[in-house]
């Protein structure tokens, strides 16, 4: 079990040497910085630390062959989160250059397409959020139903916020899925 140390200059240090693992790839410093814990890269990191789910945190920091490694040791794909932000939503909301490689890695893994996260979105809303055609080509591919709801808030699908938006190309894609006349996102 990993002791949170009460001073807080002890506690920026814990912090850094996980965050530099993290930024690092390094999977052995990694788990020896959260306590040795067996099964570490699937357990809730300590709160006080405010660093959530190891799959998450590397999700923004890691590296995505360490995004790998962590989902092959037994991460899960759909861990629960209390953020709004499961696995291929936070990668969605990254700036990151290679976050649809990411969202691949995840679904590869075994993350499910139809996830649902803040405002009960799934990766379709999100991915017609930041109008990204080829982000719905990949999750369409991967099984995502763009039938789906929000269940709260105005009880939209993807096609029918891509609509609001303007967003034709997207909207063409989600459309023609719905239909039975995509190519099934590719």
């Amino acid at each position: 079990m990993l002791e949170i140390p009460e001073d807080r200059c002890e506690r920026h240090r814990l912090f850094k040497a996980i965050d530099d693992a993290f930024k690092a790839g390094d999977f052995e410093g990694l788990g020896v910085a959260l306590g040795g814990s067996p099964g570490w890269f699937d357990e809730q990191m300590p709160f006080e630390l405010g660093l959530g789910h190891p799959l998450e945190y590397a999700i923004y920091w890691s590296p995505a062959a360490f995004i790998s490694i962590l989902l092959d040791a037994g991460s899960d794909p759909n861990y629960h989160h209390h953020s709004g932000f499961p696995a291929i939503i936070a990668a969605l909301s990254t700036d990151r250059a290679d976050r649809l490689e990411i969202v691949r890695i995840l679904i590869d893994g075994g993350a499910d397409p139809n996830m649902r996260g803040v405002n009960d979105w799934t990766p379709l809303h999100y991915a017609v959020a930041i109008r990204s055609v080829d982000t719905i080509r990949l999750l369409l591919a991967a099984g995502a139903d763009p039938s789906l709801e929000t269940r709260i808030d105005d009880y939209t699908t993807a096609l029918e916020d891509a609509d609001n938006a303007g967003f034709e190309a997207g909207a063409s894609l989600l459309r023609d899925a719905m239909t039975g006349h995509g190519s099934n996102g590719r």
